[in-house]
C-alpha cells in the first residue's frame, strides 16, 4: 500500500461520502441496515445528527436517524497501521434493543473525474472468492457484471496495469460476508454483513444479532499499483493479528491414502507403503529434516485399534510421523443410522447433535453429509472422544474435512450462537484448544480440508482447493487456487495445502497421468508454500519408478521445503496463469507451466514478470541451462509438463 499520501474520509452532501487517497477519490459510497421487522434506513434519504471528526481529522463517526425510528451509526476508521476501514451499526432512537440480519457499512461506486481507472474500463476484473473450496469451486477474475458475488474479499483490477482496489472483512466471529456486485451499470459494489445463498451453502436464512446497537464487520480497503502487493498486504493486515497457528517444525512430507488407496486401504497396504517411504525414497531425498508422514484418509476406521496403534509405533521407531483423519462437522450415516448410538457419547444417538431450522427439521445433506450442531454438549462429549484417543494413539497430524458443515446457519442448542460463523468458531476453538501442543505436549498438525476461506485462526493448513489428482485438467485447477490464494500461505494459514500428490493413478481417474502431467502435478504443489503428500498406489511398480523419478530430486524438493509460494505472473479469468515468480534465498525462481495436449511456446516477458533480464537459470528437472532472448523467456512445451528454473 502506497504509505507515501495522505488517506482521508470526507463527508459529502446527501449521505455520501469519499475516500480520498491523496487526490483521487478512489470510491464514493454510502452506507445501509435493515430491520428484521422489515424497517430499513438508507443515509442518502435519513438525516445527519451527528458528526464526529477522528484520527486527526481523518476519519469520522456519522449517525443518522430515519423517520421510521432506526438509527445507524457509520465508522470511517482507520487501523493502527493507518489502512482504512469501514464499519456501521444499527440502533433504535429510543434506545429499545433492535434485530437484524442484514448490515451494508458500505455500497461503493466510482464517481468524478478522478476516480481510478479499475471504475471506468470494461477490461476491470473483480476477483470472485468462494466462500469455500468444496465441490470444485474455482476463483474468478471476472468483468464487473450485475449479482456477481465474493465472499469476505475482493479486489477490483486492472489487467494491464494491475492497479487494483481490495475491499475485505476484517472479523470473521459473527458474520458470513460477501461483495456484491450491483447496480444498473455493474459500476457499485455492496459490501454486506449477513449472507446465507448457495454459495455458503445454506438453506436458511442468515441468523440475527439482538442488541440496543448491533454492528457489522468491520472492512479494510487498500488501493495500489499493483492488486498482487494489494493481496498480500490484505493478508498481512489479517496475520498482524495473530490470525494462524504457527508451525516450526518444516514443510511435512510424505503420503496421504484416499487419492491411491481409498476405501482400498488397510493396514497391510499402509505398512508397505510406509516401508516405501522410508527405505527407498527417503534416503533419495524426499524427506524433510530427515522426516515424512504417513496419513490415514477416510477408511481407516475398518482397521482394528491394535493394529492402528502398532503401525503408529512402527512408524515413530522408524523415524516417521502418523497422521489420521475426521471429519467433526458432519454425518455422513444413512438416515437409518440417525437413531444409532453415538461412538463416545453412550446413551445419546446422533439424532440429538444434528443442527435444525427453527421448526425442528434436520437441514438438508450438503455434499452428502447432515450438518452436525457443534454447540451441542454431545457433540463436544463425542468430539473430546474422538480427540482423546488420537492422542492416546500417538499421531502427529489431523485432516479434518467437510467443515463448511460446522458453520452452516441454524438453531442452535446454545440460544447465544445466532450465526454459523459464531458456530463454527465455537467448534474450532474447541479442537485447536484440545490439540494444542500445551495440552498434549507435542506438536500437533492439523489440516482443514472443504474448509471456509474465513475464519483463519485454527488449522496450519488449509487446502486451497477440492479434491485433486494427476491428470491435466487437475493441474489446471491447482494452479487456479495458486494463481488467486497464492498470498494466503504464511498469513492466513502457516501453510497452503495443494491437496495429495498423484503421480501416476489415483482410485477416482480412469487413466494413468502422463510423465508430463505427474511433473507439472509434483511442481504444482512445490511452489504452494506447501503441503507435500504423495498418493498412489504403491504396490503397482509403475507407481513405485514413477515416485522414484518425480519425488526424489533434492533440488526441486528443497523449493518445496523452503515454504515460499510463488506469485503468479499474471491473472487468468477463470482459468490459471502459466507462469509463477519467487525469491528462494535470494536467487529469482519461476515456474512455467502447460496443461494442454499439443506443442506450444509459453513465454514470459522479464519485465512484466518483474525479473531481471540476461539472467541465466538452471531447469530443475533437467538440469539444462534456460535464458531470455531479448527480454523473453521461452520454453517449448510438449503436451502438459512444467519447468522449474532457479537462478544461477
Amino acid at each position: 500500500m502506497e504509505r507515501n499520501v495522505r488517506i482521508t474520509w470526507q463527508y459529502k452532501d446527501n449521505g455520501t461520502f469519499a475516500l480520498l487517497w491523496g487526490d483521487t477519490a478512489v470510491l464514493t459510497g454510502y452506507a445501509k441496515a435493515y430491520h428484521v421487522d422489515g424497517r430499513g434506513i438508507d443515509t442518502r434519504t435519513a438525516v445527519l445528527k451527528r458528526q464526529e471528526m477522528t484520527h486527526g481529522e481523518r476519519g469520522q463517526v456519522l449517525t443518522f436517524h430515519a423517520e421510521n425510528g432506526l438509527c445507524l451509526t457509520q465508522r470511517l476508521s482507520f487501523s493502527d497501521d493507518g489502512t482504512p476501514m469501514v464499519s456501521c451499526a444499527l440502533s433504535a432512537q429510543d434506545g429499545q434493543p433492535v434485530e437484524t440480519n442484514r448490515l451494508l457499512p458500505l455500497i461503493a461506486e466510482g464517481l468524478g473525474d478522478n476516480a481510478p481507472r479499475i471504475w471506468k474500463s470494461i477490461w476491470s476484473k473483480m476477483l470472485l472468492v468462494p466462500y469455500d473450496n468444496t465441490m470444485w469451486l474455482r476463483y474468478e477474475a471476472q468483468p464487473l457484471r450485475a449479482g456477481r458475488k465474493s465472499y469476505d474479499m475482493t479486489v477490483l483490477f486492472q489487467e494491464d496495469s494491475r492497479e487494483g482496489l481490495l475491499i475485505g472483512a476484517a472479523d470473521f466471529s459473527v458474520w458470513k460476508n460477501v461483495i456484491i456486485c450491483s447496480g444498473t451499470d455493474a459500476k457499485s459494489l455492496w459490501i454486506q454483513s449477513g449472507i446465507a445463498d448457495e454459495g455458503t451453502h445454506d438453506s436458511v436464512p442468515h441468523g440475527s444479532l439482538i442488541g440496543e446497537s448491533v454492528e457489522s464487520a468491520r472492512f479494510y480497503i487498500v488501493y495500489g499499483a499493483d492488486y498482487r502487493r494489494i493481496l498480500e498486504t490484505y493478508g498481512d493486515l489479517l496475520a498482524s493479528g495473530g490470525t494462524h497457528l504457527t508451525w516450526t517444525e518444516g514443510v511435512p512430507f510424505g503420503f496421504n491414502s484416499w487419492a491411491g488407496l481409498a476405501f482400498r486401504l488397510n493396514a497391510d497396504n499402509f505398512r508397505k507403503t510406509g516401508q516405501f517411504l522410508r527405505e527407498v525414497l527417503r534416503p533419495m531425498g524426499y524427506e524433510n529434516q530427515g522426516l515424512t508422514y504417513m496419513n490415514l484418509d477416510a477408511g481407516w476406521n475398518a482397521i482394528p485399534e491394535d493394529r492402528l496403534v502398532s503401525l503408529v509405533h512402527e512408524l515413530h521407531g522408524s523415524g516417521q510421523k502418523a497422521g489420521i483423519y475426521d471429519s467433526p462437522f458432519a454425518f455422513f450415516g444413512k438416515d437409518e443410522d440417525i437413531e444409532k448410538e453415538i461412538p463416545g457419547a453412550p446413551g445419546h444417538c446422533f439424532s440429538e447433535i444434528l443442527l435444525r431450522d427453527c421448526d425442528g427439521n434436520p437441514l438438508a445433506r450438503v455434499d452428502g453429509a447432515i450438518p452436525l450442531d457443534v454447540t451441542h454438549p454431545v457433540w463436544r462429549q463425542q468430539m473430546e472422544w474422538k480427540l482423546s484417543r488420537f492422542v492416546r494413539w500417538d499421531f502427529d497430524y489431523v485432516k479434518l474435512d467437510f467443515m463448511t458443515h460446522g458453520g452452516m446457519e441454524g438453531c442452535h442448542y446454545d440460544r447465544n450462537v445466532r450465526t454459523g460463523r459464531q458456530a463454527i468458531a465455537a467448534g474450532y476453538q474447541m479442537i485447536s484448544a484440545y490439540l494444542s501442543p500445551e495440552r498434549i505436549g507435542k506438536p500437533f498438525f492439523i489440516s482443514l480440508s472443504i474448509a471456509p476461506l474465513f475464519p483463519c485462526g485454527f488449522g496450519h493448513a488449509r487446502r486451497f482447493s477440492c479434491d485433486a489428482f494427476g491428470t491435466n485438467e487437475d493441474v489446471e485447477y491447482v494452479l487456479n487456487a495458486q494463481t488467486y490464494a497464492w498470498w494466503q500461505s504464511g498469513r492466513l494459514y502457516a501453510l497452503n495445502d495443494p491437496d495429495h500428490i498423484c503421480l501416476l493413478k489415483g482410485v477416482f481417474t480412469d487413466r494413468d497421468s502422463l510423465e508430463g502431467e505427474a511433473r507439472a502435478r509434483y511442481t504444482s504443489a512445490v511452489i504452494a508454500g506447501t503441503v507435500m503428500m504423495l498418493s498412489d498406489d504403491f504396490e503397482r511398480p509403475e507407481a513405485r519408478s514413477r515416485a522414484e523419478k518425480l519425488a526424489t530430486n533434492r533440488e526441486v524438493n528443497a523449493l518445496a521445503a523452503s515454504r515460499v509460494s510463488f506469485c503468479p505472473v499474471e491473472s487468468a479469468g477463470a482459468s490459471a496463469s502459466a507462469a509463477f515468480t519467487a525469491a528462494v534465498d535470494g536467487k529469482q525462481c519461476l515456474a512455467l507451466f502447460h496443461w494442454r495436449e499439443g506443442d506450444e511456446t509459453v513465454q514470459v516477458e522479464c519485465g512484466h514478470a518483474g525479473i531481471r533480464p540476461g539472467i541465466r537459470y538452471k531447469e530443475l528437472w533437467s538440469g539444462e541451462q534456460m535464458q531470455d532472448e531479448d527480454g523473453v523467456l521461452r520454453w517449448r512445451a510438449h503436451g502438459c509438463d512444467a519447468v522449474l528454473l532457479r537462478e544461477i
